[in-house]
C-alpha cells in the first residue's frame, strides 16, 4: 500500500497568504487606532468633568471660583515700561531666587486639589511661599492623571522652568487644561487705542497694581462668583484644552504653574488649534534653535517671542483630530471644531457683552 506525502505550501501560496494577512492588518489597524483614540478622548472628557465638579465644590465652599493664580507683591518694572503683576517670569529669566523671590504662588489647579481627592498633597504644600519654592517641589512635579489628556503624546516630559538660563532643579509636571482668563486684546484698559484690553484696577502698574483680569472666569488675584456670569453658566467656557510643551524649555501645558500657556489661556479670540496664531512664550527663541518655525507649525505648536520676557498669549490646542474639548461653567463638556467661527469662539470665552475680535 502506497502512502501519499502531504503537499506543503508553495512559495507563491505562502506569499498570497502573507499578502492577505498584511492587507487585513492594514485595514484593521486604522480601526483599532480609532477605537483607542476614542477611548483616550473619553478619558480626556472625563477629566474635564471631574475638574468641573471640583470647580462647583470650590464655589460651594467659598462662594467664589478660584482665581487663575495668586501672586505676591505689587507691580513689576521692566526697563522703561511697566508690566502688570504676574506676566514676568523671574525664575525662567534667572532673576529668582538669586536676587529676589518669585512672585507666582498657587494657581487654580493647586487650589482645586482638595476637591480632586488630593487633599494630602495640598496640605503638604506651603501656599505662603512661591510655587517654585523647594517646599512645593514634590507637589508641582507630581503628574496627576486628572490633569493630563492621554491623547497628548508630549505630556510625560516635564518642564524645566530655569533651563533657559542653564539651571536645573525647577521641575514641573505637565498638564493639558487651561483656565480661561479671557480673549481680550494684549493691552491694558487705560492705554489709548486699546479696545477691550485687560483690566488692572489702576494706571500705576508698579506701585499699586496687584490684579489683572479679562473677560474670562477669573484672573491674577481676582475671583468671580456665579452671579457675575449674566449670560448663563452654560454659555461660558471655564477650562480649555492645552497642549503640553514639546521640549523641556517649553512652558506650555504645566498644571501647577499659573502663567498663560502653562495653565491659563488668554488673548485667544481667533479659535483653537490655529497654526497661524502663535502662542507668545518667553522661550520661543531658544526653542527655534531646535525646531524651525515650519516644524513647530507642523507639530501644531507655533510660538512667537513675547514682546517682553513674558507669557501672555495662548490659545486652546489638542491632539484630537479637528477639535478641542472645553468645560463649560455649568459642568458640561463639549467638543468644539477647529473651524468654529471667531465670533462664536470669542463669545464663548467672554462673560461681558462685548465682541472681541483677533
Amino acid at each position: 500500500m502506497s502512502t501519499r506525502t502531504p503537499r506543503g505550501f508553495t512559495l507563491m501560496e505562502l506569499l498570497v497568504v502573507l499578502s492577505v494577512i498584511g492587507l487585513l492588518a492594514a485595514l484593521l489597524l486604522p480601526a483599532v487606532q480609532q477605537v483607542r483614540e476614542t477611548a483616550r478622548r473619553l478619558r480626556c472628557q472625563n477629566n474635564l468633568k471631574q475638574i468641573g465638579l471640583a470647580l462647583h465644590n470650590y464655589h460651594d465652599a467659598h462662594n467664589l471660583l478660584p482665581p487663575g493664580n495668586i501672586l505676591a507683591g505689587r507691580g513689576e518694572p521692566y526697563g522703561a515700561g511697566l508690566l502688570p503683576l504676574g506676566v514676568f517670569d523671574r525664575v525662567a529669566m534667572g532673576i529668582s531666587p538669586r536676587t529676589e523671590p518669585d512672585r507666582i504662588h498657587a494657581n487654580w489647579a493647586v487650589l482645586l486639589l482638595p476637591f480632586l481627592d488630593q487633599a494630602n498633597v495640598y496640605q503638604g504644600m506651603d501656599l505662603h511661599r512661591p510655587i517654585d519654592d523647594p517646599s512645593n517641589s514634590a507637589a508641582r512635579s507630581a503628574p496627576f492623571p486628572v490633569m493630563k489628556c492621554p491623547s497628548d503624546s508630549y505630556n510625560e516630559q516635564p518642564y524645566e522652568r530655569a533651563l533657559m538660563v542653564g539651571t536645573k532643579g525647577h521641575t514641573y509636571a505637565r498638564g493639558n487644561y487651561g483656565f480661561n482668563v479671557g480673549p481680550n486684546h494684549p493691552c491694558f484698559e487705560f492705554m489709548p487705542r486699546c479696545p477691550v484690553g485687560f483690566h488692572t484696577g489702576t494706571t500705576d502698574l508698579v506701585n499699586t497694581n496687584a490684579t489683572l483680569w479679562g473677560s474670562g472666569i477669573g484672573g491674577f488675584n481676582v475671583s468671580f462668583g456665579f452671579e457675575s456670569f449674566r449670560n448663563g453658566l452654560s454659555n461660558m467656557v471655564a477650562i480649555d484644552e492645552l497642549r503640553a510643551g514639546i521640549d523641556p524649555i517649553d512652558p506650555r501645558g504645566t498644571w501647577a504653574l499659573g502663567m498663560v500657556g502653562a495653565s491659563l489661556t488668554a488673548v485667544h479670540a481667533a479659535g483653537p488649534n490655529r497654526a497661524g496664531h502663535s502662542d507668545g512664550i518667553n522661550s520661543c527663541t531658544i526653542l527655534t534653535l531646535t525646531y524651525t518655525a515650519d516644524e513647530l507649525a507642523r507639530l501644531g505648536m507655533p510660538c512667537m517671542d513675547a514682546p517682553i520676557p513674558a507669557n501672555f498669549v495662548a490659545t486652546a490646542r489638542s491632539q484630537h483630530l479637528g477639535l478641542v474639548h472645553v468645560l463649560k461653567l455649568d459642568g458640561a463638556v463639549e467638543s468644539v471644531s477647529d473651524n468654529v467661527s471667531q465670533e462664536i469662539w470669542a463669545r464663548l470665552h467672554s462673560k461681558d457683552d462685548v465682541v472681541i475680535t483677533p
